[in-house]
């Protein structure tokens, strides 16, 4: 006997309504979705399109977007929820997650994954036996590159920090252009901090020992600020410069090479004068791989629309809300196995470099301590400022943070 499941399987659909209780009327409703990711040039506009099909699965439904800065995100988001406000669905990076999970502010998401073949990517979701978040997108990150730049200069594309630097400068001698971009400011602390996990990955860094320990100072850590330091130290990186100006500038065909992760590099390559094709990735230059950025969906404790936003949710993890995802997100990796479109990586020939990183990524959450890694990081990155503005030695900037964390944590 045919049942409705294998019926809606058969159709390529997941069908909210069969794993969700069922509504007894369809009646008007406003569902409001948070994500900085709203704010960015044409792949914000695409992301949000792909959401929009929803409603020709859900006519009664009304998407409604809460665009928050990136930079502004996290406080936002706390502050709304603390107070039994806010969004009824969040897209947040990981270490919002598990803060919001720590302090009860989500609801389990069991009905909405029910059948749903979720990856690896949403392995984090999870917290204290509960599912709590899917992924909407990960994104690891890369050494990118203007190919054209790079073939004007006449450089190989750099393996080490040494390459890095001399690859940089040539571009900048031979080209005119900026040598290398990179968070370097306390103003930007989110996103720096997670940037700079791949130069403590890549030179071996865990931040615990194997007894879940917290070890800021070993002398991996010190080989990575070190290796920041030459870097800044090198007049190789536009100084004073966020990085949405600095990807601005990438886009421009300003800057020559970068490390970003695949989502910054889908803007860097939509919808300006450096053609997607022109745009080259590779293996960060360092002795390990780096991390990646992951981006949970969560629903609010304090939504008083539950059901509705566990549908909408249901539809988004199937095939046709995923395929949706898909052609909007470029080279991420989603929460099911959605592989890239032909007509993406024929376009995009950088992007099947990411999904090879994404492999053997990191988390930029330290394990045991992931609802800690901001105020943690914090100090680690505060020492990092100290090296770079100060010149205080890399030991004993990170002496003094190993101090600090022991003290705190």
């Amino acid at each position: 006997m045919l049942t409705r499941r294998s019926l809606v399987s058969a159709l390529g659909v997941t069908c909210a309504a069969a794993a969700l209780p069922a509504r007894a009327q369809a009646k008007p409703v406003t569902l409001v979705v948070a994500n900085s990711q709203w704010l960015d040039a044409l792949r914000g506009k695409s992301l949000w399109a792909a959401l929009q099909k929803y409603q020709q699965v859900a006519p009664h439904v009304t998407l409604q977007q809460e665009a928050i800065p990136s930079a502004d995100f996290n406080d936002k988001i706390t502050t709304e929820l603390g107070a039994g406000q806010g969004p009824d669905i969040a897209l947040m990076q990981e270490g919002l997650f598990f803060s919001l999970a720590d302090a009860g502010f989500l609801v389990p998401l069991d009905k909405a994954a029910e059948g749903i073949a979720l990856n690896v990517t949403n392995e984090q979701g999870v917290f204290k036996g509960k599912r709590l978040g899917v992924a909407w997108q990960r994104a690891p990150y890369a050494l990118i590159y203007n190919k054209k730049l790079v073939e004007a200069a006449g450089v190989a594309i750099p393996r080490d920090i040494d390459g890095l630097i001399a690859a940089a400068r040539a571009i900048q001698d031979k080209t005119g252009a900026v040598g290398f971009s990179s968070r370097h400011q306390m103003a930007d602390f989110s996103g720096w901090f997670m940037d700079f996990q791949n130069w403590a990955y890549g030179y071996g860094t865990n931040w615990v020992d194997g007894q879940g320990k917290l070890t800021l100072n070993t002398p991996e850590a010190v080989a990575a600020v070190a290796a920041f330091k030459k870097v800044y130290d090198a007049s190789i990186v536009p100084i004073g410069d966020d990085m949405p100006t600095q990807r601005i500038r990438f886009k421009q065909r300003q800057i020559g090479l970068s490390i970003d992760n695949s989502g910054g590099t889908l803007n860097i390559a939509s919808g300006g004068p450096l053609a997607a094709g022109d745009v080259g990735a590779a293996a960060l230059p360092f002795p390990q791989p780096g991390a990646y950025q992951q981006i949970f969906v969560g629903i609010s404790r304090h939504s008083k629309n539950q059901n509705e936003a566990l549908a909408f949710l249901s539809w988004l993890l199937g095939r046709e809300g995923q395929q949706a995802l898909r052609e909007a997100s470029g080279p991420d990796t989603l929460a099911t196995d959605v592989p890239l479109t032909d007509a993406f990586r024929a376009a995009n020939p950088w992007a099947d470099t990411f999904a090879a990183l994404a492999l053997k990524a990191r988390s930029t959450l330290i394990p045991g301590y992931e609802t800690k890694t901001p105020s943690i990081m914090r100090l680690v990155m505060e020492a990092v400022e100290k090296v770079i503005v100060a010149g205080v030695a890399p030991k004993t900037a990170l002496d003094e943070a190993q101090k600090q964390a022991l003290a705190r944590f």
